[in-house]
């Protein structure tokens, strides 16, 4: 019968020799994110450029005290509704077309610019609503105006 075993010896690796390891393996890692490591030095300038990046320091190392303040901040009576409503907020939100809703605002920035480069004291006469009718930009504003009415109104 064969003699059992009692004494297992181990590889051992020297300090040195598992810090050379480690060093490679930190240099492989670097070479290979070296685009997402730039980057996260640019993200850290820039934080700290502005100080956010004390403040978050600042925070880590007060977070109760912090918490502490922003819980007590909340919650006053003037945030009630909003923190009551928040839920339907980001479900109303949810609902909203998006490309649209940019769509539509960028045409109001557009007609607040024009409505800006005109004279206050400018008159407009019924003749000017009739003429004014068979310009397209117009008739278009005015019908899709029309059109969110009616669809403002439908039940």
């Amino acid at each position: 019968m064969a003699k059992s075993i009692t004494n297992i010896k181990r590889l051992e690796i020297s300090k040195e020799e598992q810090q050379e390891r480690d060093l490679q393996e930190v240099r492989e890692a670097v070479t290979e994110n070296k685009e997402a490591i730039l980057k996260g030095i640019e993200l850290l300038s820039a934080l700290d450029e502005v100080g956010t990046l004390d403040t978050a320091y600042a925070f880590s190392h007060s977070k109760k005290k912090a918490l502490k303040y922003v819980v007590d901040e909340i919650s006053k009576d003037q945030y009630a509704q909003l923190l009551e409503n928040l839920p339907e907020i980001v479900f109303m939100l949810g609902d909203l077309d998006v490309k649209t809703v940019r769509e539509t605002t960028n045409r109001l920035n557009e007609g607040i610019k024009e409505m800006n480069d005109t004279a206050v004291d400018q008159k407009t006469t019924i003749f000017d609503l009739a003429k004014a009718l068979k310009d397209p930009e117009i008739n278009r504003s005015i019908t899709m105006m029309m059109q969110f009415l009616k669809g403002m109104g439908r039940q």
